[in-house]
């Protein structure tokens, strides 16, 4: 008879110190929360656990944005710490972000002592419903025992591509109670995922690429995320193919300073920018294709554009359009293996062809970036001062290794055609949910050596998540977090001038005006020294004196708020 303890190497734990140990046993370094009473146990022993620090915040939406930022700039999956239902309630936001970046997060709430189930306990409710949506898993733990197989399962869902966040929910009595665990090496939790595509089908899309006239590619974040730029880039090359980018780029997809990058694809239309024709082969990677934020009728693509589909998501492949090449793999294995299969059966003729492509796309690039240049000139000098001006200067008084992390939201077209990002880890963003930037760029300070990390976020984001400035002060954490000022919520704005069916007058004010918030009186209400600057001279000095405090600074922009984004039309 095999007996606990005796013939299995069990250790007596409690649940908390199982959760700890396997905490441990993953690298994690901070667990990012808001301390309440469900979760008392837990943060005891993470409190006397060396090694982990608890990083609190005032409201949970910070929270998740923080271990989102975390785990983006760290590779390492984040951890949250929340409260019973109202705690997890006030996650959803960011927890959206982190689903449609497919940010590996291990999230886990406290919940009421099990044995109050059937009672209706105060602040309970079934939280799994509430996260169901924007979570790849999400378990409530019914006994003590199964805690190291629930937290086991949660590491390992979170960081198995494609990754996102999980969600655990654990009774307060659970935690408590002692157990017999037997403890798991950190590597059975891996799963490798270097998935190699349907042969066939592969040879099937290296000779559509190899003969089309207009190829052209759509990469989203799994390509980062497999750590396939490289062979992104070289297939790229190889074909003479301009590469867009998905709408949401939650972090460097592609190289924006390369010949060969032409621009997100805004959830607006789907034309396919610098092309003169529509391309008869659209290679996508790494994502679904489009985001609709309007109703577009028809179909997202040309009836002649033939669609190779790769992910290593069975369930992306093909969900938008129907793809005429399905190919379920890793996106570094798979683009790995076209390019070798591509440089076996391209004629000269064809490869001359793309070689003509590339340079005709280099030159067109740069003419672009040219006129835009002088589209920037023109309002240089302008008072109020135009994003363009603003962001140009940011970038200039940017070190090599300095970090952007944006949610300027509708000034994001500003960000993508003045600033450039070369090296992975260099930028990330969220332009979905609000309140993401603030909390978001103290995570990614956290999570990595480079500086200085600079937030850009509207207003509007900011005051969503000013709670973080809170935290910021709290733990010194050193970012640079800069308010775009426009005075109000200029999507909203955007939307109004573009609705042609508008019976409310133009003066009507739907809470979009923000006003004059006094953003600094606010950063030094937290405890963080601020700057309001007007005038453009003052951003590059003022960027790098913040830049080479060592503590959090904000940065209050005043900025034309009748200029809502690049190529749109100002407002009056």
């Amino acid at each position: 008879m095999l007996v606990a303890g005796k013939d299995r190497g069990y250790t007596k734990m409690t649940g908390a110190e199982v959760v700890c140990h396997i905490l441990k046993e993953e690298g994690v370094e901070f667990v990012f929360g808001v301390p309440g009473n469900t979760e008392i146990p837990l943060l005891d022993k993470l409190a006397q656990t060396p090694g982990i620090k608890f990083i609190s915040a005032v409201h949970e939406l910070v929270s998740v944005a923080m271990a989102d930022g975390y785990a983006r700039a760290s590779g390492k999956p984040g951890v949250v710490l929340v409260h019973t239902a109202p705690g997890t309630a006030n996650i959803i936001g960011n927890l959206y972000n982190a689903y449609f970046a497919g940010t590996p997060l291990v999230v886990m709430a406290g919940q009421q002592d099990s044995r109050l189930q059937w009672s209706d306990p105060y602040l309970d409710a079934d939280c799994l419903p509430m996260v169901s949506q924007f979570t790849k898993e999400r378990w409530w733990v019914g006994h003590a025992e199964d805690i190291p197989k629930a937290v086991d399962r949660a590491f390992q869902d979170a960081t198995t591509p494609p990754t996102g966040p999980v969600f655990l929910a654990i009774p307060r009595d659970l935690q408590s109670q002692p157990l017999d665990f037997e403890p798991a090496l950190p590597r059975k939790r891996q799963v490798p995922m270097s998935i190699r595509a349907d042969r066939d089908s592969l040879l099937t899309a290296a000779q559509l690429l190899a003969t089309a006239e207009q190829p052209a590619i759509l990469a989203g974040h799994r390509v980062p995320d497999a750590d396939a730029i490289t062979e992104l880039t070289e297939l790229a090359e190889m074909l003479g193919a301009p590469v867009y980018t998905t709408a949401q780029v939650p972090k460097l997809i592609f190289p924006s300073t390369h010949p060969l990058y032409y621009s997100r694809i805004p959830p607006i239309g789907f034309s396919f920018p610098g092309l003169d024709k529509p391309a008869d082969v659209l290679l996508a990677v790494g994502s679904g294709l489009f985001k609709q934020l309007f109703c577009i009728p028809g179909s997202l693509l040309p009836p002649a554009t033939k669609l190779i589909h790769l992910d290593v998501d069975s369930r992306a492949v093909g969900r938008d359009c129907p793809a005429d090449v399905a190919l379920v793999g890793n996106p570094k294995t798979t683009l790995s293996e076209l390019v070798t299969e591509l440089g076996q059966i391209m004629t000269y003729g064809q490869r001359q062809t793309s070689s003509e492509r590339f340079e005709k796309l280099r030159s067109a690039r740069e003419q672009a970036k040219a006129a835009r240049e002088e589209d920037f000139k023109k309002d240089w000098d302008a008072v109020p001062v135009r994003p363009s001006r603003a962001l140009r200067e940011i970038m200039n008084a940017l070190p090599q290794d300095g970090v952007i992390v944006d949610e300027a939201v509708m000034l994001t077209s500003y960000v993508e055609n003045v600033m450039e990002f070369s090296r992975p880890g260099s930028y990330f963003s969220a332009n979905a949910s609000l309140g993401w930037g603030l909390p978001a760029s103290l995570g990614v300070a956290l999570g990595t050596s480079r500086r200085p990390v600079v937030a850009l976020v509207g207003d509007g984001s900011a005051l969503f998540g000013i709670q973080a400035l809170w935290t910021a002060a709290r733990y010194q954490v050193p970012a640079v977090m800069v308010v775009l000022n426009n005075s109000g919520f200029a999507a909203i704005k955007w939307a109004f001038s573009m609705y042609p069916e508008r019976g409310s007058g133009d003066d009507y004010d739907f809470g979009c005006q923000l006003g004059d918030t006094d953003f600094i009186k606010l950063a030094e209400a937290f405890g963080i020294s601020g700057q309001r600057i007007e005038d453009a001279g003052q951003i590059g000095p003022a960027l790098e004196q913040a830049a080479d405090a060592g503590k959090p600074v904000l940065i209050d922009l005043g900025l034309d708020p009748r200029d809502v984004g690049y190529g749109l039309p100002s407002l009056p």
